[in-house]
């Protein structure tokens, strides 16, 4: 149901906060984005428990209850500083990257020394990964970027100008695929987002996360790749202490047409998994990551996970009955 005046004033209100926080200068957005992601989160009783269950189920028993409270308000103020740096993003300059950025992992070429090759860049919903796509415009190259559907129609063109203001180019959702491939094959480079949760029947693979959680996730980036003789190469954006990032990108993955597509999609995650163990407080903790359970060895799965069969379907498909 469409409900015309309240998508005008998120219109408003955000187009209103977006120029506002372009005025700010970069130093205070982390003081402001901690002070938002901790009322968020102390606004959001459903989102807080969904965190601090993902929590216990990924660390069983590591973390006291006091610090897993820690690291559910810190992915909160996470996120929050990731939205007030993508509302800043049109600041962004070549000069202000080499100040602010470092880069690790460069050196190593997923083109293999090919400039045609083509690459699609993985990450997580991890620290700053709207930026590893705008930075990408000035340390690797600008590619698509693929536009979000929102409810609020108004929504969309906003945050399409805000990630492509470094350069790249917005290409609607639909039909995405398919302009992908063609991208792809003309020797182009994109990125993709690796760590969403998908029901089965969406052509989903299973993989193993934090040492026994399966997860039902697209292997959209492997298929691409496979068909396209494309490399993946994994990266992440880890934040410094003192308000910069550091932009890691690890060895590039090859992917053969005869290779398993959940073996290439547990590889990928594989890669950015540590990252999450060494800085917990920046994953997206409140999102529903493992929202299926098998029916058997299902005690670490969090509260809100539910039996499926076409879950169980998929996971005796590629070799994990009784997972």
């Amino acid at each position: 149901m469409n409900h015309p005046l309240r998508d005008w004033l998120e219109f408003a209100g955000l187009t209103a906060a977006a120029w506002l926080v372009r005025q700010l200068s970069f130093r205070t957005l982390r003081t402001l984005a901690d002070v938002i992601g901790s009322v968020v989160y102390w606004c959001d009783p459903r989102g807080r428990l969904t965190a601090l269950q993902n929590l216990e189920s990924a660390f069983p028993g590591k973390f006291s209850p006091a610090r897993k409270r820690w690291i559910a308000r810190g992915s909160y103020r996470n996120f929050a500083r990731t939205m007030l740096e993508l509302f800043w993003a049109p600041n962004l300059t070549e000069e202000f990257v080499r100040e602010h950025i470092v880069f690790e992992g460069w050196d190593r070429d997923p083109c293999a020394g090919s400039p045609t090759k083509s690459v699609i860049n993985c990450c997580m919903h991890f620290s700053n990964f709207e930026w590893i796509s705008l930075i990408g415009a000035y340390s690797i190259t600008r590619g698509p970027v693929i536009a979000q559907n929102f409810k609020n129609k108004f929504l969309g063109p906003i945050f399409n100008q805000l990630r492509a203001s470094t350069g790249s180019t917005v290409i609607p959702q639909e039909r995405a695929m398919l302009k992908m491939l063609k991208h792809l094959k003309s020797g182009g480079k994109f990125g993709m987002l690796i760590d969403l949760n998908i029901d089965p029947r969406q052509g989903a693979v299973p993989i193993t996360t934090f040492g026994g959680l399966m997860a039902s996730v697209t292997p959209a980036h492997v298929a691409l790749a496979q068909r396209t003789g494309a490399v993946i190469a994994p990266f992440e954006c880890h934040p410094l202490p003192d308000g910069r990032y550091r932009m890691i990108q690890h060895a590039p993955i090859e992917c053969p047409p005869e290779a398993d597509p959940a073996e290439l999609a547990q590889k990928c995650w594989d890669a950015l998994e540590p990252g999450i163990h060494a800085h917990p407080e920046c994953w997206l903790w409140p999102y529903k990551h493992w929202r299926y359970k098998p029916r058997e060895n299902h005690e670490r799965y969090p509260a809100y996970a539910n039996f499926l069969v076409r879950f169980d379907e998929l996971l005796a498909s590629h070799g994990h009955a009784g997972a």
